[in-house]
């Protein structure tokens, strides 16, 4: 077998074994690419081989050698686990049967092992997946650290996982600790007892290692040169620990630490790659908690400032207003005492919450001026900071005689604003604290003076509110009889045009009934000069009829007269017929006329005759003032109103003088030697018409480009759940 692997060319090294013994220490104690042995051994047989073989753990090919074999028994061997056979006398086969069993062990192996790198794979981006989820469920930190720190003891199978937060980027030496809860000594290791405390044992680790910004694997080996830090892994049982920081845009936020304390242990690449996934996951989880913290934070101060304006608002008793600021503030801050104090001849509490009984009451407090004359310095902290802090009151001033009172009642800390009144100082809210001390934030500051501003307004409308209630009734009275006067104007000036446009309708009639009749020359003929005198008498009595009907209309409908006849419009055909009215005129001035449907609608309930009003009054208008171009009437549908677009290509409108078009009796072409005739009453009849079917008239224009005047009606006229219509 050797001669013929070397004849081969094939380089190897070999052991060879005759006893059963020797056999089975060699497979124990040493590794091999293949075995290769006879079917029958001194002693044993090749069975044995292969079970030795199974049992030391080598997954290498066995090729059996043997002089003869029968088929039954070949497949036997096979079924029982031996890679190939050779037969004696065809030893040649021997170097392919090896090289093809060892690559096909070779593959074998390549395929475990990428099955195994794909299952490690999948497992991690589950573990990173899952935690990713329990971090997007809530936006309390503690859920989620607490969580990060289970699954990633659980994921890498340590001692203890263990990971530290900052209560503030910028306080470095106050933290909040999670501990995995499959670690067994984790009271012990929260409470100190075996190991000291752990946010004073992290600092010592974090501090030196903040600067890196990466992973880094500590062991009592790597960490001997630090004092700190060794000091640290032994009080920890540490023999191998892995510190990845926590970092948002480039702020440390805590770190992750995995201790393994049973054994050494070399972090993979993979592990350091799941723990690096995670800390920047959770890092961005931190953030966006600390936010979610800060907009409670707000809201709660929000809803407090609601509170209190409600309160101040819904009452002008100054009683009822001063104890109820009160009680509201000593709640939100959580205080043990708050007094609201007036200053003038002397100091005086006006209302005092306390949070219990057992806290010393200064309702009754009066001190004289004199004693309190640093308060009214202009130029005092009281007065240019607007506040006053003393987290340690009794160290500030204990022998003045202000302080007295105070410090009798136990006073320990004081946060005090001062409550201006137009300008004038009237006195100040204060906060004290009796049981501990305290360092108020400037958010609390901040807070405590706008309530301190809700104060002075509240205080200053209840002073003000007999002057106001009877300043209130003498205007109303006032505007009442304005009213009145206002609408009896209106309704005598509606009578006036109803009654008069009545009266000049009645000759203007026979006017316009005789110059036809003269225009149609049956009572004889006219020459050229008459006929053109008669038209003209027709056309000025025509222009005249059209501005009295549109006088009526306008009074009718201010006075409340004018009724609709609704009826169903086919949309199609109001289009033709409108456009037909001024299809002559344009196409005089050389314009092109259109007109389009954009809506699956096809009838539409209105007043037909009014909306023809409406829709020829627009049209005539863009005619009028449409040089050259184009004049088109576009229909089409928003939510539940109809767009009637009338599209000019005229002279446009400047942006100031837009709100001038529908006033009565306004042009914007007004002067003596104005070029486009008109009552001024057209658009604003339109509107009022537009208005009664319950919807409105719009315009959008550009000096010089053309305009586009848009009538706006419900789909359901009015009476039927009619909405307001667009703005």
């Amino acid at each position: 077998m050797v001669l013929t692997l070397q004849e081969a060319q094939i380089s190897f090294t070999y052991t060879v074994v005759s006893c059963p013994q020797e056999c089975q220490a060699c497979l124990q104690n040493h590794r091999y690419n293949a075995v290769l042995s006879d079917y029958r051994l001194p002693g044993f047989t090749a069975y044995q081989v292969l079970e030795w073989l199974q049992a030391s753990g080598q997954e290498i090919p066995l090729i059996l050698i043997t002089g003869t074999l029968g088929e039954e028994a070949a497949v036997a061997c096979i079924k029982a686990g031996m890679t190939d056979y050779v037969l004696k006398e065809r030893l040649f086969r021997l170097p392919m049967a090896l090289q093809r069993s060892l690559q096909e062990f070779a593959l074998r192996r390549q395929q475990r092992e990428n099955t195994a790198r794909l299952q490690q794979q999948a497992q991690r981006e589950a573990t990173i997946n899952r935690m990713i989820q329990a971090m997007r469920e809530t936006l309390v930190l503690s859920e989620m650290m607490q969580t990060v720190a289970d699954l990633l003891h659980d994921a890498l199978a340590v001692s203890r996982c263990v990971v530290f937060t900052l209560a503030s980027p910028t306080q470095e030496l106050s933290c909040h600790c999670y501990v995995s809860q499959a670690t067994a000594d984790r009271q012990a290791f929260l409470s100190g007892q075996r190991h000291g405390d752990p946010g004073q044992q992290w600092s010592l680790i974090s501090n030196p290692l903040r600067s890196q910004a990466k992973p880094v694997v500590l062991t009592p080996t790597t960490a001997s040169s630090s004092e700190p830090i060794d000091r640290v892994l032994r009080a920890w049982s540490v023999q191998s620990m892995l510190v990845v920081p926590l970092i948002y845009q480039q702020t440390v936020l805590g770190e992750i630490t995995l201790h393994q304390c049973d054994r050494p242990r070399e972090w993979t690449a993979d592990d350091i790659d799941l723990v690096q996934t995670v800390a920047d996951q959770g890092a961005i989880a931190i953030h966006q908690a600390n936010l979610f913290q800060q907009v409670q934070q707000q809201a709660r101060r929000e809803q407090v400032l609601n509170q209190i304006s409600h309160t101040l608002n819904s009452s002008l008793d100054p009683e009822h207003i001063l104890e109820k600021m009160v009680q509201l503030t000593g709640e939100c801050f959580e205080v043990d005492r708050v007094i609201l104090f007036s200053l003038d001849e002397d100091f005086r509490t006006l209302n005092e919450w306390r949070v219990n009984e057992s806290v010393a009451s200064l309702r009754d407090l009066q001190v004289p001026m004199a004693e309190w004359s640093k308060m009214l310095d202009p130029n005092s902290p009281f007065w240019c900071e607007g506040v006053f802090h003393a987290p340690n009151y009794p160290a500030l001033l204990p022998t003045a005689p202000a302080t007295q009172a105070f410090l009798q009642a136990g006073t320990r800390s004081v946060l005090r604003v001062p409550i201006f009144i137009h300008g004038k100082l009237f006195g100040g809210l204060s906060l004290q604290m009796v049981h501990t001390f305290r360092t108020f934030t400037s958010e609390e500051i901040d807070l405590l003076r706008r309530l301190a501003d809700e104060m002075a307004i509240a205080l200053y409308n209840a002073r003000s509110y007999e002057q106001l209630e009877q300043l209130v009734r003498d205007r109303t009275k006032e505007l009442e009889q304005e009213k009145w006067l206002s609408d009896a104007a209106n309704r005598a000036k509606s009578e006036f045009l109803t009654h008069m446009s009545h009266e000049l309708r009645t000759p203007l009639t026979g006017i316009l009934g005789f110059t036809s009749l003269l225009s149609k020359q049956i009572f004889g003929p006219l020459n050229d000069k008459q006929l053109q005198y008669v038209n003209g008498i027709a056309s000025c009595g025509q222009h005249l009829l059209d501005l009295i009907n549109d006088l009526l209309d306008l009074s009718k409908i201010e006075a409340g007269k004018e009724d609709l006849v609704l009826e169903p419009i086919s949309l199609q055909d109001l289009c033709e017929s409108c456009i037909s009215l001024i299809d002559e005129i344009a196409q005089a001035r050389g314009l092109k006329t259109s007109w389009s449907l954009a809506t699956q609608i096809e009838t539409f309930t209105a007043d037909k005759r009014r909306l023809k009003q409406i829709l020829f009054n627009l049209l005539a208008n863009a005619v009028k003032f449409t040089e050259e171009g184009s004049v088109r009437l576009h229909v089409h549908q928003q939510g539940e109103f109809l767009h009637f677009d009338v599209i000019d290509t005229g002279i446009g409108i400047a942006p100031e003088d837009i709100g001038k078009l529908f006033q009565s009796f306004q042009q914007l072409d007004g002067g003596l030697d104005r070029k486009y005739e008109g009552t001024g009453l057209g658009l604003t009849l339109a509107r009022k018409l537009a208005q009664l079917h319950g919807g409105d008239i719009t315009v959008t224009s550009e000096l010089g480009q053309g305009s586009c005047f848009s009538c706006i009606l419900p789909i359901r006229p009015i009476g039927l759940d009619t909405a307001s219509p667009p703005s």
